[in-house]
């Protein structure tokens, strides 16, 4: 006899919820739908980036809706990294679209072992999965998604070397300001931190150079940053010989650091030397 009361109450709000559903269908209300549009990187520097990736939420009742929520899981090369959210009150207009950006902070030493190494790949796989939720008349729409694809890498700078200044030359020892030149390949500007090296001139090491800061190289532009090396001829004869000729092989082993990454370069080169103002 105790069964009866909540077989009644269950057959109520089973009535009510259909009643409920054939209502909001006798309205026209359809559910969104959900589309995917690109994937890109922004906030890069040497030691990560974030990776976007933009849906398109089209409505097609005649009133607008709002982002309720995101639930997504996004890896990079087969690891996972961290999901964000995207801004808050992003409402989709009625008989209209809006864009939903995914972001996904990557750190690229959790990624590969060498950032030079995995940043010298043009692109990586990545595969994101979950869902988007749209607040509508009949409660949160889920719209679920599941993306493969491949997304674009920074590029390493390109480096190289400028006609090297003797700015002072004496018996026993010359000063040299060595030219280091950063061309940034990328479509967007990337902050390079500091750079740092040992010099070698024909095939002698002459000196190291502490952290030089580089900062930031605009989007498609290069940036020089002078190294600046004393030479003690007694500890390179054969540097004090080119030196004085005004030609030589030159060498740099660098390091270039940026917010925890260190990402190491080799550039060699024959220079005329130049004499310092």
């Amino acid at each position: 006899m105790k069964v009866l009361p909540a077989v009644v109450a269950s057959s109520l709000v089973a009535f009510c919820g259909c009643s409920w559903l054939r209502q909001m269908a006798a309205s026209g209300f359809q559910k969104p739908s959900l589309s995917f549009k690109d994937a890109s990187l922004s906030d890069v520097t040497l030691s990560g980036a974030t990776v976007n990736l933009v849906f398109t939420v089209t409505n097609p009742n005649d009133a607008a809706l709002s982002l309720a929520e995101t639930d997504y899981k996004f890896s990079l090369e087969g690891k996972q990294v961290v999901a964000g959210k995207p801004p808050a009150g992003i409402r989709i207009p009625a008989k209209g679209s809006s864009d939903v950006t995914l972001p996904a902070s990557v750190k690229f030493a959790d990624i590969a072992g060498s950032i030079a190494d995995f940043l010298r790949k043009e692109q990586a796989n990545y595969r994101a999965e979950g869902h988007i939720g749209v607040d509508t008349p009949i409660g949160i729409a889920a719209l679920p998604f599941e993306k493969e694809g491949m997304v674009p890498l920074p590029k390493l700078p390109d480096v190289s070397l400028g006609t090297p200044k003797i700015g002072s030359l004496s018996l026993t020892s010359a000063r040299i300001d060595v030219p280091l030149i950063f061309a940034n390949k990328n479509p967007f500007a990337l902050p390079l931190g500091t750079v740092s090296g040992a010099l070698r001139i024909e095939g002698a090491d002459v000196g190291e150079v502490g952290a030089q800061p580089v900062g930031r190289v605009g989007a498609q532009a290069a940036k020089t940053v002078t190294l600046p090396v004393t030479v003690h001829f007694s500890q390179a004869m054969a540097a004090a010989k080119a030196i004085r000729e005004g030609r030589a092989h030159v060498a740099v082993d660098g390091q270039l650091a940026s917010e925890g990454a260190a990402v190491p370069f080799h550039v060699e080169h024959d220079l005329e030397f130049a004499q310092g103002n």
